[in-house]
């Protein structure tokens, strides 16, 4: 029986950062003290990233919560945060704080966590061939709300949908990408993986190439999600700068049939 990504990624995806954890004196050229004898392990409170700001939750949803307030969204619109929802905000601060702070043995970013899983997955599946099938599981477990979003394009919603649905709308995009813009059915990512692969490729966690991953995961997976709408992409071939470009379209074969059906 063949395993699949989806039963080892709840646990390998933070596998890297163990490794990392263990090795960072390494790569900061610590691993040995005076006259070249190993240094003591560390103590356990000096094991991990510390803020000041542990138990203090609190402290950060009411700063925070009254800051948004006296920025005021713009155009009028209000977040109207429930109590349940500041106490979330004030956690998710202070996990942001940890997140940043934490610079060794590569400045971690937001989506760090989520970067690793997606990495740790296509890596087990290039390992085992299986990359076609773990795009097509991730279709398949997204092809529920794809479709009702193609019902809604071919209800007379404009295109711009489709690109919303696999992006602005949905946190595995907006929590994976850090920096993207959007106009119209048009958006530009910057791709996500370089960072981590950095620093996992050489000790051998990771063989793949950000290219590779463009190319055997992320191009794939959005023309078969744009396929489940009834729609077409235009998705640009990996660039050096990692920025990458995907335009939703309406098929040649939908339009023409729609233009014959407003001339009948």
């Amino acid at each position: 029986m063949r395993a699949t990504p989806a039963l080892i990624s709840a646990t390998l995806f933070c596998s890297i950062s163990l490794v990392l954890a263990a090795t960072a004196p390494a790569f900061a050229g610590a691993h040995t003290g005076a006259g070249g004898k190993p240094k003591a392990p560390p103590a356990p409170e000096a094991f991990y990233e510390h803020t000041g700001f542990e138990g203090r939750e609190q402290v950060l949803m009411e700063a925070v919560t009254n800051a948004i307030r006296e920025a005021k969204p713009k155009d009028g619109e209000t977040l109207n945060f429930t109590p349940a929802q500041q106490q979330m905000l004030g956690v998710a601060v202070a996990k942001a704080i940890k997140t940043i702070s934490n610079d060794t043995p590569y400045q971690h970013e937001m989506n760090d966590a989520l970067v690793k899983a997606h990495l740790t997955n296509i890596q087990f599946a290039k390992d085992n061939g299986m990359l076609k099938e773990l795009v097509d599981h991730e279709v398949k477990t997204q092809s529920f709300m794809l479709a009702r979003v193609g019902n809604m394009i071919r209800s007379g919603g404009s295109p711009e949908l489709g690109t919303i649905a696999l992006t602005e709308r949905t946190a595995c995009f907006y929590q994976l990408v850090q920096d993207y813009q959007r106009t119209g059915t048009t958006i530009r990512w910057k791709a996500p993986y370089g960072i981590v692969l950095a620093v996992s490729r050489p000790i051998g966690q990771h063989n793949l190439t950000e290219q590779e991953v463009h190319e055997t995961y992320t191009v794939p997976l959005m023309k078969q999600q744009a396929e489940v709408m009834g729609m077409d992409i235009e998705i640009s071939p990996w660039q050096a700068d990692g920025w990458v470009t995907m335009t939703m379209k309406v098929p040649e074969r939908a339009a023409s049939a729609a233009n014959g059906m407003d001339r009948g």
